[in-house]
């Protein structure tokens, strides 16, 4: 007479058990793949990491100075209201830097064309040479950048932070 006390397993069991390994390791190598394919993660969709390209940029133009304090993608009207909000009765004709002309991207259409970075300092006048309007100083550097081949766009100088430049993105 066998006693089993529930110490034997029967082949049943054993079979199910890999099943459930199995399917848990596919489903480990899914999440994995997905997340290191080109735009995975949680993080590759927000709009700080849309314009991480020209950030680099927007510090050296500040040199170093002030506190990283807003970053969205902006457009052409944004940029137009901001720049009258400043203080620059109409926008410079010419920009700081031609635009370029940006080929459509196919592999990425979440890439702006534009992002506005906004650094809290003190800017003495002169001490941005290209902002605008000209030997104006303040506490906000407000600068737009072209994103798909990073170049600087703007920079404007004012002493508080211009209402449609404070929509609800990503403040710090």
């Amino acid at each position: 007479m066998t006693v089993s006390f529930g110490f034997r397993r029967s082949h049943r069991s054993r079979a199910a058990r890999r099943c459930r390994v199995l399917a848990g390791a596919v489903l480990a190598g899914l999440v994995v793949a997905g997340c290191a394919a080109p735009g995975g993660g949680a993080s590759a969709h927000n709009d700080v990491d849309r314009c991480a390209a020209v950030l680099p940029l927007a510090s050296e133009v500040v040199h170093g100075r002030g506190t990283l304090t807003l970053v969205r993608p902006i457009n052409k009207a944004d940029v137009d209201a901001i720049t009258r909000e400043a203080g620059v009765a109409s926008p410079p004709t010419p920009p700081l830097t031609k635009q370029p002309q940006a080929s459509p991207s196919p592999a990425n259409p979440s890439i702006p064309r534009a992002c506005l970075i906004v650094y809290r300092g003190d800017y003495p006048a002169g001490t941005i040479p290209s902002a605008l309007p000209p030997g104006v100083s303040g506490q906000y550097a407000l600068i737009v950048a072209w994103v798909r081949r990073p170049a600087l766009y703007r920079v404007l100088i004012t002493s508080s932070l211009p209402a449609s430049a404070k929509r609800s993105w990503w403040h710090f």
